[in-house]
């Protein structure tokens, strides 16, 4: 008792205000009142006498006391107001109007706690409407004659205050003032540049007036929105911790006035998203997402609505806009928004960004934007939204599987095929191993989910390409959890298989030795080749071959991804007996391909000899077909005066033509390709070995003889006896076009070093052959160029 009197006594000694010891003495006595606090009160409580208005610092400790001790101050305070309330009408300095103000807030804030624990107080019985006539009293004397101060401090602590207060307001009386006090908040917002106090005041008053589900908001709601909505959408400064202070409590209000008015909020909000304004847009969605984390209860009928209305922002062009609307559907995934009709929608936005390239929005040179949002880093946070919706939301499981199959098929979701993949290995697999219900997929109710063939497809050539934003093992893990459901025959071999592969990449990953597209490619087609074995339905196989077929027009653009599809179609050729399939397919095959582009007709020329493994006829009369038809001009038009293709266009048809025999001669059955290279395949191309203008034909003529040569050779014969008569003349076609191409660092140039390896396969044992070459390149000469016979054949 005596410490608290002393403490007492060094603050009030002196009418001045001397922060250093009265303050040090203020912090005291709050101590002291933590644990002694009626004691502490009842020493505080003889300085509130009617005679004289307290000391700066008594005043200012009640208030601290309140809020540390509020079971011992709160049963003081009807006495204390009644105290208070005639020194504040006589108070005329701004700063002891300043501190009765702030501990007027302080009080409120107490009795609001006081009452929210009311089943650990002391005193039960003690109600709100104890204290609501001083309170209102005190309201009248602050924000009437006070708040037309000039002083800023004390205009934001009134406002505090004000915002504490109304919650101790009788319900008519507040709604008598509403009004006028949202009205004064408003005012401040325009006076005052920090918001903070204004903000977090305004906010109080707001869950007053919708506490117990009152409607006394209700006129002032559009009022608030006009007034808080551009305040939320202006730019914040992250680095300044009172400015997102603010921008918190501003989403706060908002949240607030949803939880009695949601439906004028969200109608709000929808109209804002449809301004032209980015940084409205930006804001409103913002204001969304903090809604629906917020006001879960609320918003419990209104989940179909919200995700209606955002349906139109879908197709926002900015990269700002979109990772704001990223961030809202992941928070709607959190809270079972997207289970809702049109859920999905909000899942293919996402699979959607997944999906963009590098190539960077806009900028303004002269106003660089410090939120740019670079197309990177779009996806991927894109991409991280996706694998929280898999691995840590498991309401979303049911969302994503089977919708995001839908997402595999269409070519533009190329790009995001790493992403969209995993997660659905991730889902797809653990359904397999629980053997859930809900992992069979009845195609024929689920209309949109692609078939097996469309699958099988479209997963083999993407993994065609594995180092394409490392969608290798995602596409590889994919196929393998889908196993049982793309065939009942194939699951085994996936299961056996694909680990495999997967282990070769990652084997190739970690190893020095460069990347080797080719092995990879025929480690697939050997996979491709033992699936159709296993299945061994022919309706099934040409089947997944005709859907493959509808597959090529798909990656015009993708030459690679193209190449490889060319070379699947002509495995499933190869194991075919439908001859109207295989027919069909070969018609295709030349109508699809881009004879401008060498990728392309590689593909294509291996699939024709894929094809003409088991098809040989077939394969050879397609060509000749070509050849009569397609690599002539036609003439068209009334008078004949026009032609139906360019002279150039003829030359790349050529190109493809005779890189197809090519591979028809080295994949044909070795029993049978022996009795036709003279006679169906060399008789075909060796008119066009002569007067070759276009280097396209050229080196695609190279590299049939060289493709021939490998095919004629007797370990591809497995026999030494086969006379290859026409051995010499494919050598001097070789030999002159060594002759006419630049003597200059000519074994540099593509086309001599092709001719040169069509040699090295034409002439054998290896030391003839390396004596030939050698000779050949002096022979074709005017200099003189010292080089060792090893260097020639590279």
């Amino acid at each position: 008792k005596e410490l608290v009197h002393l403490g007492s006594n060094e603050i009030s000694r002196s009418q001045e205000v001397v922060p250093d010891w009265q303050g040090a003495a203020s912090n005291f006595l709050t101590a002291m009142g933590s644990q002694f606090g009626d004691l502490v009160m009842q020493e505080l409580l003889q300085h509130f006498s009617p005679t004289q208005t307290p000391h700066f610092f008594i005043i200012q400790t009640v208030g601290s006391l309140a809020t540390q001790n509020v079971f011992s101050v709160v049963p003081h305070l009807k006495d204390l107001l009644g105290r208070m309330l005639p020194m504040m009408g006589a108070a005329r300095q701004d700063n002891i109007r300043w501190v009765f103000a702030s501990t007027l807030a302080r009080f409120c804030e107490s009795i609001i706690e006081y009452l929210a624990n009311i089943e650990s107080a002391p005193k039960k019985n003690i109600k709100k409407e104890d204290f609501a006539g001083e309170v209102f009293s005190a309201y009248g004397v602050i924000f009437g004659a006070w708040a037309q101060t000039k002083e800023m401090k004390l205009q934001l602590a009134i406002v505090e205050a004000v915002g504490y207060m109304a919650h101790i307001f009788e319900a008519e009386r507040l709604s008598q003032e509403l009004g006028k006090i949202i009205n004064g908040y408003i005012a401040m917002y325009k006076r005052h540049p920090d918001h903070y106090f204004v903000t977090l005041g305004m906010c109080q008053v707001l869950e007053a007036s919708v506490a117990d589900g009152s409607k006394m908001l209700d006129p002032h709601v559009e009022m608030v929105l006009n007034t808080v909505h551009p305040l939320i959408c202006a730019p914040v400064n992250v680095a300044n911790a009172q400015a997102l202070k603010t921008h918190n409590e501003l989403l706060r209000c908002v949240a607030v006035m949803a939880k009695g008015f949601s439906d004028r909020i969200i109608s709000f909000l929808f109209q804002k998203l449809d301004s032209s304004s980015e940084r409205i847009r930006l804001g409103t969605l913002e204001i969304m997402r903090h809604i629906v984390n917020s006001c879960d209860d609320c918003m419990e009928n209104k989940k179909s609505l919200i995700i209606g209305g955002l349906k139109n922002s879908l197709n926002e062009p900015s990269n700002k806009v979109k990772k704001m609307l990223a961030q809202t559907i992941i928070a709607m995934a959190h809270h079972e928004y997207l289970e809702q009709e049109g859920g999905h929608l909000m899942v293919e936005f996402v699979v959607r960004q997944c999906a963009i390239d590098d190539g960077e929005p806009l900028m303004k040179a002269d106003k660089p934007d410090p939120e740019h949002v670079t197309n990177q880093q779009l996806r991927l946070m894109c991409n991280n939204v996706l694998h929280l919706m898999t691995t840590t939301i498991a309401c979303t499981e049911n969302v994503l599987y089977p919708y995001l199959l839908e997402c595999i098929v269409p070519v533009m979701y190329t790009n995001s095929m790493s992403t969209v993949c995993s997660n659905l290995a991730v889902i797809a697999g653990k359904k397999r191993k629980e053997d859930a219900e809900d992992y069979d997929l009845d195609y024929d109710v689920l209309v949109n989910i692609p078939k097996p063939p469309a699958l099988i497809s479209r997963l083999f050539v993407m993994a065609g390409q594995p180092h394409h934003r490392k969608r290798g093992v995602p596409v590889l893990q994919l196929l393998q959890s889908l196993g049982p459901l793309l065939h009942e025959d194939i699951s085994e071999l996936f299961d056996t298989v694909i680990p495999r592969l997967m282990q070769y990449l990652h084997d190739a990953e970690g190893s020095d030795k460069p990347w080797n597209q080719k092995s990879w490619e025929d480690l697939l087609l050997k996979l491709l080749s033992k699936t159709l074995d296993e299945v061994t339905d022919e309706d099934w196989i040409s089947g997944l071959g005709q859907e493959m077929g509808l597959h090529l027009s798909s990656y015009g653009h993708l030459p690679d991804e193209k190449n490889f599809l060319y070379k699947c179609i002509g495995v499933v050729m190869r194991k075919s007996t439908n001859k109207q399939f295989i027919a069909d397919h070969l018609n295709l095959i030349f109508s699809t391909v881009k004879h401008t582009s060498q990728v392309e007709r590689e593909g294509c020329s291996i699939a024709l000899g894929f094809c003409a493994a088991s098809h040989l006829d077939m394969a050879i009369e397609k060509l000749e077909f070509v050849t009569k038809n397609d690599m002539i001009r036609k003439s068209t038009g009334i008078l004949g005066l026009m032609k139906d293709k360019t002279e150039a266009d003829v030359e790349r048809i050529k190109s493809t033509v005779m890189l197809c025999y090519g591979y028809v001669t080295l994949f044909a059955p070795i029993d049978l390709i022996t009795s036709r290279v003279e006679v169906n395949i060399l008789r075909c191309i060796n008119p066009h070995f002569a007067n070759v203008r276009d280097t396209g034909v050229k080196q695609n003529l190279i590299r049939t003889v060289e493709l021939i040569g490998k095919a004629l050779h007797p370990d591809h014969l497995k026999a030494n006896d086969f006379l290859f008569s026409k051995r010499a003349d494919l050598l001097g076609h070789m030999q002159n076009y060594i002759k006419v191409e630049p003597t200059t660092f000519m074994l540099r140039h593509e086309t001599v070093s092709l001719a040169t390896d069509a040699c090295a396969t034409l002439v054998y044992p290896l030391c003839a052959m390396r004596t030939w070459t050698y000779a050949v390149y002096h022979s074709s000469t005017y200099h003189t160029y010292e080089c060792r016979p090893g260097e020639a054949i590279q």
